[in-house]
Order: structure tokens, then C-alpha cells, then sequence
């Protein structure tokens, strides 16, 4: 099983890594194997890089050697001799700290633990140095060095896989790697009787020192599994972990492991709970004559302990199904084993339905039976809730399978994704039939234009849809490196037939922004480099959990209006991930002609989505409540005439989403705003609303935003940082035309 998403040279400032163009393969004398890269380092053409992967004929590991020359006539100076890794779909940790963990590490490895296999990676001398953030490492094997002309330098380094998803495998193979002695510990698992049990699938024996603190874990792969592995000589306290609705029984075992022999010991486990629930949405009649139905539909389960009870952990984060403390599902269907103990069950699917929640007690060896309505409360209708930015294992940097993505959004309600690989065109709607979800969702192709590479990066865009062509190399993604984006988006236009949206993605975001790299001018609503391209659609305003950078970029997108350069603002997840990333926290909802009947989509309605987000503009961006806003009577996305207006919002949001305050936001009023605080009220229909008036007095042409906030976090549904999982949502724009002719501000 490959976990791993990829790992490539680097060199300390990012994009600085190799490109080679040459590959060779070959065998030595003594049996090893090697594959050997060529090339020369990006940004210095003239600094050569050679790479050669060697796997010896005893070895367990991969010996990884990097050698660079300078042939410039110049000093190349600030190298810094590592790698980035990126993890895929397995969980970085390092020695004293935490699985997932973010920050710098410095000991003998940095490893990462899958579902199925691990991984680790030191340097030779057995110590490495790392920076880590979400899903990837960098790795620094030295401090800045500077190569004269002429001059190389090399580094080496150990990669090396464990056969199974624990601890016990990576330090397995960095002992044995390193020479040092080995022993072996196989676990037996019993009941309260002593009778066998059976090994299930994941299950977790934890190995402790002498002081208490767990330094190891065995996992099971697979049911049946024997629970064992090879682990360094010594003094250990066992218990069960976690796996397979079993929790432990007793005190922790004692066991010694010597060298070279295989120490046995027996844990015992108490019997297995279930849960059993089913998740149903009411049908709408068609006719007088028939009765509402339940039928199952797609959600998601978060499962919380209560009192002693532990919250349970099912696993990676980014798996649907059974994930961390949560389960999403395509068919409605939850079928997961829970460790005995009393529960809180919250049921959802997305933020227009309200929350099932109740209390269980799981009793061992039983199974506890439920099926749960969740109604939808929130009226969205003329609108479909999007997620235009999203990523798979396709892209190398996200650990989510493909039909793991297309489960995880029909569980949160989404509507409509668009599936925007890095520099990969991708169509995901195959899986969508496939899989028999077609009422639920639809995936259109896009791309992620990804410029990290260049020597002059300018950023991210997404251009959605594109023509997905198996044939071609990255599905006919087009060639971005060392490109501008004016050169990119003339090609686009010139290749592609149908109309299509660009968007720029995080527009702030360190190398990765383009407003940034092109020097975005907010006097002049544009940026100052040559290859800045103001023809671009949709502005991403709000990016996966990124709070901070979120109101940066509203002020740009205020500028936008005032200097008459129109685009419409949307909300995307640029979710890598599942749990804590999940798909739709925020979306953009945006105003169709037929938001019904997903199963008939089909190219004309993609068209109008496409006309709908570049001239329409009639979009609301949220993580959870929906407003309905007019200015003198025109809608989002329309010109109100008159130097007074009136606003009208109407907000409405599903009982867990609590907003407290709406502001309205002018694009010519300098930072000014005006803020009403709002008391929501129950609707008829099982929403919380309120309706808030505005009086704008303007001189001349302007335009306006709503937004609206809440402080209570809404959990359970989501977790995280509370800022970032709190109630918030904001209007596109409505231009004011001040003078009477018609336009205002380049609409």
C-alpha cells in the first residue's frame, strides 16, 4: 500500500529544489540496485544536482544521496541541503511529539503512519532537523552554505517503510538500519473469561516504559492479524489501545523483549459495542394523494464520549467513513463499532438542516439500532451551495481517496464541486454515478493553475470547467511554469471553446498569492507587474479555515469596486483533507435557473453556473447562515438607482448557527461600516431568522456588502480553532448608481 504522497530535494527557500532531465538505473557488484537523477537546480542553471537512490541486497531501507557541483562562475550562497516531504496520506509525529503535530522538530527521525504502512526518514548520522505544517515536512540536514564555482558538496539520507501502520514498524527499521539489535513481541488478546478474541482490524496495543510514558505501538492491519512486530530489546507495560469497539480490561502486562527472541504476552479486552443508524430526509409529496417519506440520505455522524467515557478515535483524518471521532456517509447508512460506554450522537448534513442529537449507552457484545430524521430548515431555494476549490491524492499534496471527496461532500449537502487538482485536470463525476449519487451532487472538471515552481511564482488560479482528455499528460492540464499569468490566461481563451471562470485562489498567501507576487494596488484596483491579468472572474475572499487573511482580502475585493474592476467574490475550502477540513466549511451559494433535479445536469446548466458567476454575480459566501439581501428592490449582484437606498437582509440559519451581528460594508465610505445587532428568532420552518434594514445615503456611484457574525462556535458539527469555526457569511456585491444612468463602478 503507497501512502505516500512524494518527496523531492530542497534547498531552503522555497521553490528552490532540483529539475532533472536525465534518468539512468543500475546493479552493483554486491547486489544493491540504484536509480539516478540529473539535473540542475531551478533558479541556477548552472549549479548541477545529482540524485541516486540506492537499495542494498540486506537493507530495508532506501539511501537517498544528493550531490551538487557548482559549474556557474559566480558563489552560490544561502543553500540549505534537505527535502520536502509531503506525507499523502499518512500522519507526520517525531520523538516527543504528538501524531499531526505542526512546528519544528529536531531528533533521531521524523516518521508519519498511514492506514496501512509508515514512514520515516534520518540522515545518516542518524539526527535530522525539520519544519512541519499540515500534511508536509521540510527537512534541513545543514545550515546555510554557500558553494564558490566549482565546488560540490553532498548530503545523505535514510527512507526507509514500515510494514505496518505503528510506531513499532519505523523504529523497527531505523534500528535495524542503524546495526543495532532487535527482539520481537506478539499479543494475544483475550476476554474477561480468558477465552481468545479474535484480533480486529486497527487494533492497538500501546507499550510503555518504566516511567509510564507509551513509546511504542502494534497495530492489526487486518481482522485476524496477529498483533506482533519486531521492537528494540527491553522492559515494557502493555494494554489495549483502541480498535474494533474494544476498550481495555485490567491492569497494563509486563513483558520483557531480548534480543533475537520473541516475547508473548496476553492483553485482555472487554467485548465489542455497535452503533447502527440510519439517517433519513423528509420527500416532499408530488401530488395531494401521497404521504411525506423518509428516505436515507448522506450525512455525517460525530460521536463524543460523555463523562469517563473516551471520545473514540476511528483513525486518519481524512477518510470518509469512519474518520477521528466521526463517520460520513454516502448511503445514510452508519454501521461502526464504539468501545462500550455512553455516547453523544450528533447527526447533520450541511448547514441548511437542522442537528439529530441524542445520548446512547453501548452495552458490550450489543448493538444500538436508530434511524433519525434530519429536517431542512433553511430556504436556499434559487441557489446551489458550491465549492469551487478542492483536492484528492490525484494532486500529490492530499491524502483524500477520490471516492472518499465525493462521499465527504454529499455528507456535508453540498450541491455542486469542482475538483482542482494542482496542474491536473480531474473528473470526478464518473465516481459520482458510480457510486449512485448523482440526485446529490455534481463535480465539474477544473484545474488549479500552481505557479510554485517557476522561478518567478505568481500564485494559484482555478479555471473551472475544462475538457478532461485521459490522453494527454495531467488530463491536458496547460503548461504554468515560468509562465505569466497574462500568457496563461490568453492561451486559455484562445484553447478552450466553452465559456469558463478563472479565479483567484488566496490571493495573500505567501508565495501562493497573486495579489503578492504581482504587487496588487488597491489606489488602482490592479497590479504593477507586466504580468498581472485583471481579466479574471471570481475572487476567492474566504479560504478553508484562514480567518486572518479573509478580511485582507476583502479589503482588496472593496477596492476592486471602487476603481470599476467588477468580480464576484466566493468562498472555498481548499480542503486537503476530511475531519477538520471538511468540504463546504465555507461555500459559495450562487443564483441558478434550475437548482433542483441534480440528476439532470448536464452542459447547458454547467453554462449557466459559468454565466451565473461572471455577470450574474448573485452569490452568498458562508460557513453557515444565508442572506437574502436587495438594495431599492435589486439583488445581489444588480445596480440599485437613487443617492438613497434602502437595504433590506434577511438572514436565516439552521438552529446550531447562532449570528448576533450584521454590518454593511461601503466600497467608497473609507472603512467606515454600520452594524446592527440581530436576535434570531424561530421560523416556521424550523430556521432561526431576522431581518435587518439599512439606510445608505451615497454622493456618488458605490457599492455594498453584508456581512454577517456570529461568536459561538458551531460545534459539534465542526472543530477546530472556535474564530475559525464560527457563524459568519457575507453578500456579493450590489452596485449603487448615484446618478441615474444606468451603471456604477465599471458594472
Amino acid at each position: 500500500k503507497d501512502e505516500l504522497g512524494q518527496m523531492f530535494t530542497y534547498f531552503g527557500t522555497f521553490p528552490r529544489q532540483a529539475v532533472y532531465e536525465e534518468m539512468t538505473t543500475g546493479a552493483n557488484e554486491d547486489g544493491s540496485a540504484w536509480v539516478e537523477a540529473k539535473g540542475h537546480e531551478l533558479l541556477e542553471p548552472k549549479l548541477a544536482i545529482t540524485t541516486r537512490y540506492t537499495l542494498a541486497a540486506p537493507d530495508r531501507a532506501i539511501l537517498v544521496r544528493t550531490l551538487l557541483k557548482n559549474d556557474s562562475d559566480h558563489a552560490i550562497a544561502k543553500l540549505t541541503f534537505g527535502d520536502a516531504i509531503q506525507w499523502g496520506g499518512a500522519e507526520k509525529f517525531a520523538p516527543g511529539l504528538a501524531v499531526g503535530f505542526k512546528g519544528p522538530s529536531s531528533g533521531p527521525f521524523i516518521g508519519a503512519l498511514g492506514r496501512f504502512v509508515s514512514y520515516a526518514i534520518t540522515s545518516t548520522d542518524g539526527q535530522i532537523k525539520a519544519t512541519s505544517g499540515g500534511s508536509w515536512t521540510d527537512t534541513a540536514q545543514t545550515d546555510e552554505t554557500t558553494l564558490r564555482p566549482g565546488e560540490s558538496n553532498d548530503y545523505q539520507r535514510v527512507f526507509m517503510v514500515g510494514v505496518r501502520a505503528d510506531v513499532a514498524s519505523v523504529v523497527a527499521e531505523l534500528t535495524h538500519a542503524s546495526g543495532q539489535p532487535l527482539g520481537a513481541i506478539e499479543v494475544a488478546l483475550v476476554d474477561d473469561k480468558g477465552a481468545p478474541v479474535k484480533p480486529p482490524a486497527g487494533a492497538k496495543v500501546i507499550l510503555s516504559n518504566a516511567a509510564g510514558a507509551d513509546v511504542l505501538s502494534l497495530r492489526a492491519t487486518n481482522e485476524g492479524d496477529a498483533i506482533a512486530g519486531e521492537v528494540p530489546p527491553g522492559k515494557y507495560k502493555l494494554t489495549y489501545g483502541s480498535g474494533g469497539g474494544r476498550s481495555a480490561r485490567g491492569a497494563k502486562v509486563d513483558v520483557e523483549v531480548a534480543t533475537g527472541k520473541t516475547a508473548k504476552a496476553t492483553v485482555a479486552v472487554s467485548g465489542a459495542g455497535r452503533l447502527a443508524l440510519t439517517c433519513t430526509v423528509r420527500v416532499v409529496p408530488t401530488s395531494s394523494t401521497q404521504s411525506p417519506a423518509m428516505n436515507a440520505a448522506p450525512c455525517k455522524a460525530t460521536i463524543e464520549g460523555l463523562g469517563a467515557t473516551p471520545t473514540p478515535d476511528f483513525g486518519p483524518p481524512h477518510v470518509a467513513g469512519p474518520a477521528r471521532h466521526q463517520v460520513t456517509t454516502g448511503t445514510g447508512v452508519i454501521d461502526v463499532a464504539v468501545a462500550p460506554g455512553k455516547y453523544r450522537v450528533t447527526l447533520s448534513r450541511g448547514p441548511e438542516y437542522a442537528l439529530a442529537a441524542f445520548d446512547v449507552d453501548v452495552q458490550e457484545g450489543k448493538t444500538v439500532t436508530r434511524v433519525d430524521n434530519i429536517e431542512r430548515v433553511v430556504d436556499t431555494a434559487g441557489y446551489i451551495g458550491t465549492d469551487f476549490h478542492q483536492h484528492t491524492m490525484l494532486g500529490a499534496d492530499s491524502p483524500v481517496a477520490t471516492r472518499d471527496r465525493i462521499v465527504s461532500n454529499v455528507a456535508e449537502g453540498l450541491d455542486l464541486a469542482v475538483a482542482s487538482e494542482h496542474n491536473i485536470v480531474a473528473d470526478l463525476q464518473a465516481i459520482v454515478r458510480e457510486l449512485k449519487l448523482e440526485r446529490w451532487l455534481v463535480e465539474i472538471a477544473g484545474d488549479e493553475l500552481t505557479t510554485d515552481n517557476s522561478r518567478k511564482p505568481w500564485g494559484h488560479a482555478n479555471v473551472f470547467p475544462m475538457p478532461f482528455d485521459a490522453a494527454k499528460p495531467r488530463g491536458g492540464a496547460p503548461d504554468v511554469r515560468d509562465r505569466t499569468a497574462r500568457d496563461v490566461f490568453d492561451d486559455l481563451r484562445k484553447t478552450l471553446k466553452d465559456p469558463f471562470v478563472i479565479q483567484i485562489n488566496h490571493p495573500r498567501y505567501k508565495l501562493a498569492g497573486y495579489f503578492l507576487q504581482y504587487g496588487f494596488d488597491a489606489k488602482t484596483g490592479v497590479g504593477t507587474d507586466p504580468g498581472y491579468d485583471d481579466r479574471f472572474d471570481a475572487l476567492e475572499i474566504w479560504n478553508g479555515r484562514n480567518v486572518d487573511g479573509r478580511d485582507a482580502v476583502i479589503k482588496d475585493f472593496l477596492a476592486m469596486l471602487r476603481t470599476s474592476h467588477p468580480v464576484t467574490a466566493t468562498a472555498t475550502t481548499d480542503t486537503h483533507g476530511i475531519v477538520d477540513q471538511e468540504a463546504g466549511y465555507p461555500r459559495t451559494y450562487v443564483r441558478v435557473s434550475d437548482d433542483d433535479h441534480l440528476d439532470a445536469w448536464d452542459a447547458a446548466r454547467t453554462g449557466d453556473l459559468v454565466k451565473s458567476v461572471k455577470g450574474v454575480r448573485d452569490v452568498v459566501l458562508t460557513n453557515g447562515p444565508f442572506l437574502r439581501v436587495t438594495a431599492n428592490g435589486a439583488p445581489i449582484g444588480g445596480i440599485a438607482k437613487g443617492r438613497e437606498v434602502i437595504v433590506k437582509v434577511h438572514v436565516e440559519c439552521a438552529p446550531w448557527v447562532l449570528v448576533e451581528d450584521v454590518r454593511l460594508l461601503r466600497a467608497n465610505a473609507k472603512g467606515t461600516e454600520e452594524t446592527r445587532r440581530v436576535t434570531l428568532t424561530a421560523l416556521p420552518s424550523g430556521a432561526m431568522g431576522a431581518d435587518v434594514t439599512f439606510k445608505v445615503k451615497v454622493e456618488a456611484d458605490d457599492a455594498i456588502v453584508v456581512v454577517a457574525t456570529g461568536s459561538k462556535p458551531m460545534t459539534p458539527v465542526l472543530s477546530g480553532d472556535a474564530k475559525e469555526i464560527a457563524p459568519w457569511a457575507m453578500s456579493g456585491a450590489i452596485w449603487i448608481d448615484a446618478n441615474g444612468d444606468g451603471k456604477s463602478l465599471g458594472r
